[in-house]
């Protein structure tokens, strides 16, 4: 380190201008970097039941995720009403199919219509009005850049050909499977002894919907609908006296792995039609596009305020320029490292992920404070050395403890870089990273930028503060001195108090990872799911797969009705607890058929008697078969190829306003389970899959990594003590501050109702990673303290006045840094601000008052076990003597 040091301080012109070379070549990567709130992260890839679930989707397609948008209006039942749903309807099957030969003559003609000098926003619509569909998305795409009125200038112009370019290669894509509306939907007629699909709204001779215009054709289009139950709730809803209110349009995608830029299209497409409809978007991949927009709006207003707290904390600390510039320098420097490289790497930034850049900068700050403050108090030294010589002495021994500590720090971190979730694997690998640049550049760029500054009386005022006065920061100490020394046992029987009552407070604790809990009960999110899930039955759904056992075991009456009376089952008055808002399956479409060749009547909406029937409607059923599989397009989400296995598609609620959270999930599931197994018919199994099913996986797998996460920090952290240390007992002792700040955390936790999930899983690995920082710091100066020779009791109380100041300054950057999370609408970032700030401020108790206080306890008795010993050695010298 010190030659290390020697060579810093001899070229800090040529270190400085490199590290910024690097900041810029890795910074640049910040413009690349991408967000990512989708299950997929969430799950190991290895993961049995993730395969099975996308082995399920290759079958019967992404059923269970969806977009479903609720549209409705005053005054629904009118052509103008009903016309703009069609327009709304067009402009979403425009990414469902795609012409390359017609995006390219339309961006030919934008090409075009743009070059001239002035163009106006009217003039560049009115060109593309023979074709409205694009002439729609070009309005869309100036909307959204936020173009005024007039001239456009030749950089809206550019902008807007990238954004309609960019929609162009969104629907080359083709991400939609499929659009469920009222105007798309089919039924199936039966007439003259043959069963056929007719569409709900007819298609004229130029390929376009006939919407109806005259009340007679609304009526009829409405009976139409009507006609089929299965339609209820699944593209209309009604009120309770059987009016329709709203209708449904629910999209579903070809593969939601990333979800993220369609879902924007569609949103932005319903957006358009705000002043002529209304419409309540919702669905995983909508809420997934929310959660994203609440952590980008987070993480561009936190990073500066926390920045801006953190300088504030510096100056109140240092009072000098020089005390804030550099130490900024490193933070900014540590951050653009760590990001841009995310970025260049091509990783994005997950809903935990969020938390990087605010905690690069709380943590990155401590080892800026300890640099400084050791060259302040060493600044008298530093003038009678010279400069240069003194700032070698100084900058290589707290450059040194600095790294040991962050050494710690990185590793208590690393432990999540073998957690089974992707997304923790990634935070810990990115995070210990962050730490290892912020130690780097903070023992490299802070002596550098010395060297180059002037040696101003600051730091002589600097250190005349810290040795004259009495200030708050002293009389804490003070305090912790007489309660550590002279109160020690009452200090550990607190603490043993503290940690039963967290130990009851840990078995209240529960895990969550519905994305709906992040949310305050009055945002919009919340509010359109509950509106969703109580006209349409729910938001997102989950697959129970019922295997007959055999081939073509699916056309069976006594199939049939199982399969019936399970979906009665769940929707069962007695069973509302199970949340169940809708059913879809294979049945309705044999109950369809049944209904058509009896005349449409109701009664017959049913499963028929005879398996030779059931054979008959599929033998004279006849409707496109695109991919050849032998399954009609209208039964491949209910059934498998060989016809052995049906799909019961199940649509989730909510408990009243409150989402469902994995408790409740698992207990549904639970039930369903136990009921399946006691129904079903000798020969039958059945499989639970489905975005449900992935959330509660990721429950276990966050729980059983918590622990596995803790237990390696902890032995990992006390063996690398042992090392630095060479001291077993210091080892140990290390452990005790870190193990009760945990508990404390989680006890907290527990009381307060603030669930583990996906963010506050992290928080056992930072709160050991960091506290074990200020554990080194005070175990390596009562470690010198011994060594020359002071007592017990002076040597305590000298390494509390020494080391501190530095911890409590620290500490309370860390504390200011995170508080500034609280000011997030994002509820897992206000939980994680708060939990850190409770856990910096533990872990500060811990290593100011309850590690003294243990060293003081196990030292006295080993005092008391020697002067035991020396007794009965005496008493037996003084038998062996007597006469």
């Amino acid at each position: 380190m010190g030659r290390y040091m020697r060579w810093v301080l001899k070229w800090p012109k040529l270190v400085l201008v490199g590290f910024i070379a690097v900041t810029v070549l890795l910074g640049s990567g910040i413009f690349k970097l991408n967000f990512d709130t989708s299950i997929a992260t969430f799950l190991p890839r290895q993961d049995s039941e993730y395969q099975f679930y996308n082995q399920t989707k290759e079958i019967y397609g992404d059923c269970d995720t969806f977009v479903i948008l609720a549209v409705s209006h005053k005054n629904l039942w009118q052509y103008e009403v009903l016309n703009n749903i069609n327009k709304l309807l067009i402009d979403l099957e425009t990414l469902q199919t795609y012409s390359p030969a017609l995006s390219q003559h339309r961006m030919a003609k934008l090409d075009q219509a743009l070059s001239g000098r002035s163009v106006t926003r009217k003039a560049l619509l009115d060109a593309f009005h023979e074709d409205p569909t694009f002439q729609r998305l070009i309005g869309r795409k100036i909307e959204t850049i936020g173009m005024a009125d007039g001239h456009l200038s030749g950089r809206a112009k550019e902008k807007i050909k990238e954004a309609v370019s960019a929609a162009a290669e969104l629907q080359s894509r083709l991400m939609i499977d499929e659009i469920i509306s009222p105007f798309t939907a089919s039924d199936i007629s039966g007439q003259d002894d043959t069963l056929e699909t007719i569409d709900l709204v007819a298609t004229g001779a130029d390929g376009q919907r006939m919407i109806p215009k005259t009340d007679q054709e609304i009526s009829d289009f409405i009976t139409r609908m009507k006609r089929n139950p299965a339609f209820e709730k699944g593209i209309y809803a009604t009120d309770a006296t059987g009016t329709i209110t709203d209708l449904g349009i629910i999209i579903r995608f070809t593969d939601v792995t990333d979800s993220d830029a369609i879902a924007r299209e569609i949103l932005e497409i319903a957006d358009s039609y705000k002043t002529t409809l209304d419409i309540i978007p919702q669905g995983q991949p909508i809420i997934y596009i929310w959660i994203n927009n609440f952590m980008q709006k987070d993480l561009f207003m936190l990073v500066p305020l926390v920045m801006l707290v953190t300088i504030i904390i510096f100056f109140l600390n240092f009072k000098s320029i020089r005390g804030v510039i550099l130490p900024v320098t490193t933070l900014g420097m540590a951050t653009l490292w760590v990001l841009g490289l995310m970025g260049h790497l091509g990783a994005k930034i997950t809903t935990i992920g969020i938390s990087i850049p605010v905690l690069m900068i709380a943590v990155g700050s401590s080892y800026a404070i300890h640099i400084l403050n050791q060259y302040y108090l060493d600044y008298d030294l530093i003038s009678a050395e010279g400069k240069a010589r003194g700032l070698r002495h100084s900058m290589g021994h707290i450059s040194m403890t600095v790294m040991l500590a962050g050494f710690t720090t990185i590793v208590s971190f690393l432990t999540l870089a073998v957690h089974p979730l992707e997304a923790l694997r990634e935070w810990g690998l990115f995070t210990s990273l962050g730490i290892a640049f912020a130690v780097f550049i903070s023992a490299t760029v802070i002596p550098a930028g010395l060297m180059l500054m002037p040696h101003h009386a600051d730091g002589a005022r600097f250190s005349r503060r810290n040795v004259s006065g009495i200030s708050m920061v002293d009389r804490i100490i003070g305090v912790m001195i007489t309660l550590s020394i002279g109160h020690y046992k009452k200090v550990i029987g607190v603490v043993m108090v503290l940690m039963v009552v967290s130990f009851f407070g840990l078995l209240r604790l529960k895990v969550e990872t519905e994305l709906l809990r992040f949310f305050k009960k009055d945002n919009y999110i919340r509010t359109s799911a509950s509106a969703i899930c109580d006209t349409f039955g729910g938001r997102w759904g989950f697959n129970v797969l019922i295997d007959s056992g055999h081939p073509d075991g699916i056309k069976s009456a006594t199939y049939l009705n199982t399969i019936s009376d399970f979906r009665t089952w769940l929707m069962a008055a007695e069973n509302q607890d199970l949340c169940i808002g809708r059913t879809d399956g294979f049945p309705d479409v044999i109950k369809t058929m049944h209904m058509a060749m009896n005349n449409d009547d109701r009664a017959f909406f049913d499963i028929p008697e005879s398996d030779a029937d059931i054979l008959d409607y599929l033998e004279i059923y006849s409707d496109e078969d695109a991919d050849s599989d032998g399954r009609v397009d209208r039964f491949e989400s209910y059934v498998d190829p060989k016809f052995q296995t049906c799909n019961v598609l199940t649509r989730l609620g909510q408990n009243g306003d409150e989402p469902l959270g994995t408790g409740a999930l698992k207990r549904i599931f639970s039930r369903i389970s136990e009921h399946l197994t006691q129904t079903l018919p000798l020969g039958y199994s059945f499989k639970i899959t489905g975005h449900p099913v992935m959330m509660i996986k990721s429950v276990d797998y966050i729980v059983s990594g918590q622990v596995q996460s803790l237990l390696l920090s902890l032995v990992v952290i006390g063996l690398v003590v042992l090392v630095l240390m060479k001291n077993f007992r210091a080892g140990l002792l290390s452990l005790i501050p870190m193990s009760a700040a945990v508990m404390t955390n989680f006890g907290v936790m527990g009381w307060a109702g603030i669930h583990l999930d996906i963010a506050t899983s992290t928080i056992a690995a930072i709160t050991i990673g960091i506290g074990v920082d200020d554990t080194i710091h005070f175990l390596n100066t009562f470690r010198q303290f011994v060594k020359k020779g002071e007592g017990l009791d002076l040597a305590l109380e000298h390494t509390l006045r020494a080391s501190g100041k530095a911890i409590i300054f620290t500490s309370l950057a860390l504390i200011c840094g995170f508080s500034v999370m609280l000011l997030s609408t994002f509820k897992p970032l206000i939980e994680f601000g708060l939990l850190m700030m409770l856990t910096m401020a533990a872990t500060t108790i811990g290593a100011l008052l309850v590690l003294p206080s243990s060293i003081k306890l196990i030292n006295m008795g080993v005092i008391k076990k020697k002067a035991g010993a020396v007794a009965r050695t005496n008493h037996v010298q003084e038998l062996t003597v007597a006469p």
